[in-house]
């Protein structure tokens, strides 16, 4: 059976930033697509205080920032779901301008086949994919997030903030893993 969801390699084929986290959940596949559809990461205090320092500059400089509500992660996340094969995948992306302290211009709202061909200078196109592996007694539910420079000032710009955020980046990651971990080993799931 093939897919037409688009791989994130196929997505963003010459990403130069990439992080990757997984984790063994003690549940099964079908538990834990439910329980990462489910969750909210603004109900992290961790997670809050992280995108609190991010937005920060925004806030100082006149600029709206994203405030984490009780919005499920997957429906407010920072780029949109471009495509879901149940229970197995998900792969989300977008493009943005993450450095600027204002948080950028707004994105135009694109589908795998436009984010692939994006070329406007001065963004970044951004993957992330969420994929679950029957893994043992449970699932191993592994995340990558992708980020290609539409062009070589912009790669730069965004190489210095990814040296700024990379740490939190991987504790949010690894927040959001925890937190699909501990709601999907709960009793009934």
């Amino acid at each position: 059976m093939t897919s037409n969801i688009p791989t994130l390699a196929e997505l963003l084929p010459q990403a130069q930033f990439a992080e990757h986290h997984e984790r063994h959940i003690a549940a099964p596949p079908a538990v834990v697509w439910r329980v990462l559809h489910e969750l909210r990461l603004g109900d992290s205090p961790l997670t809050r205080l992280l995108m609190g320092v991010r937005m920060l500059p925004a806030l100082l400089t006149g600029g709206e920032a994203v405030r984490m509500r009780g919005g499920r992660f997957l429906e407010q996340g920072p780029v949109p779901v471009l495509g879901e094969e149940h229970p197995r995948l998900i792969v989300a992306g977008g493009v943005m301008q993450p450095w600027r302290l204002r948080g950028g211009d707004t994105p135009p709202p694109l589908d795998a086949e436009q984010l692939r061909g994006f070329t406007d200078a001065g963004w970044v196109k951004v993957g992330m994919d969420f994929v679950l592996r029957p893994d043992g007694d449970g699932t191993l539910l592994a995340t990558t997030t992708s980020v290609e420079a539409t062009d070589d000032g912009t790669r730069a710009r965004f190489g210095v903030y990814w040296l700024l955020i990379r740490a939190g980046s991987g504790l949010i990651r690894h927040e959001l893993l925890r937190l699909v971990a501990r709601d999907a080993e709960r009793p009934g799931g």
